[in-house]
C-alpha cells in the first residue's frame, strides 16, 4: 500500500494511464463530449458537431479512435472519459442531476474537466460503510468518513482499449486506512489516500487540460 508516494512516483503511476484519455490537440473536442454528457442525456455526434463547431463527419470520425467511448443501442455516445448515463456503483451529482462514473478514481478528476462541483456517493466493498465526498475541480472539500482511500490494480496491465474490464472494476473506495491494507493484502495493486488519488487524476488527465481555445 502507498501511504506517501513521491511526486516521481506519481508521475510514472500517471504516465501508465494517460493514454486512457484523449491527446490535448482532442481536448477541447473531449471537454464539451464530457459537458454534454453531464447534461444527463446521450450524445450525438450532429449535436457535439453544432456544439463546436466542428463538421459532423470529423467528429465521426475523431470519436470512433477515441478509446473508451460507449454508445446505446442507438449510436449516441453514453459514457466517455469515465463518465456515464448508464448506471454503476459510483453516483455523482451535478447540479443535482444523477450521473455515475466507472470508477471511484474518475469522480476526483471529473470536476476539473468539466470545471464543476460534484457530490460522490459510493461503497466500501471491505466495510460496506458508505463512502460520500464533496468534490470540487481544484480538491475534494469534504469526505465522509474523514479517511478514505482508493484501489488501483497494478498498471502494467491496464488496457487502454478496455479500461472498465482491465481498470475500473478493481479501483474502489476503501473507509480508513485498515480497509485499504486488507484490500491490498493478498492482491496485487496500491492503494492512495484521497490527496494523492486526486493528484494522479491531475497529472494522468494532463492532456485534456490542455488550454488552447474550445471551438
Amino acid at each position: 500500500m502507498s501511504s506517501q508516494p513521491d511526486t516521481r512516483s506519481l508521475e510514472a503511476r500517471a504516465r501508465s494511464l494517460a493514454g486512457t484519455f484523449p491527446a490535448c490537440d482532442d481536448a477541447p473536442l473531449a471537454r464539451a463530449l464530457l459537458r454534454a454528457l453531464a447534461r444527463g442525456e446521450p450524445v450525438t455526434a450532429s449535436a457535439l458537431a453544432a456544439t463546436t463547431g466542428r463538421p459532423e463527419h470529423d467528429v465521426t470520425q475523431i470519436l470512433a479512435r477515441w478509446p473508451n467511448v460507449r454508445r446505446d443501442e442507438q449510436g449516441r455516445v453514453e459514457a466517455f472519459g469515465g463518465l456515464s448515463l448508464r448506471p454503476t456503483e459510483h453516483r455523482f451529482d451535478v447540479h443535482g442531476r444523477r450521473l455515475y462514473t466507472w470508477c471511484a478514481w474518475d469522480t476526483l478528476f471529473l470536476p476539473a474537466l468539466l470545471d464543476e462541483q460534484a457530490q460522490v456517493e459510493s461503497t466500501c466493498p471491505v466495510t460496506n460503510l458508505r463512502v460520500n465526498l464533496t468534490v470540487a475541480p481544484e480538491r475534494v472539500l469534504a469526505s465522509g468518513p474523514n479517511d478514505v482511500w482508493v484501489s488501483f490494480p497494478p498498471l502494467a496491465g491496464t488496457c487502454t482499449e478496455n479500461i472498465i474490464d482491465s481498470f475500473c472494476c478493481h479501483v474502489h473506495f476503501l473507509a480508513g486506512q485498515n480497509a485499504a491494507a486488507r484490500w491490498v493484502n493478498g492482491r496485487d495493486g496500491f492503494a492512495l489516500d484521497l490527496d494523492d488519488a486526486f493528484q494522479l487524476g491531475r497529472l494522468a488527465t494532463g492532456a485534456m487540460s490542455c488550454p488552447s481555445e474550445d471551438r
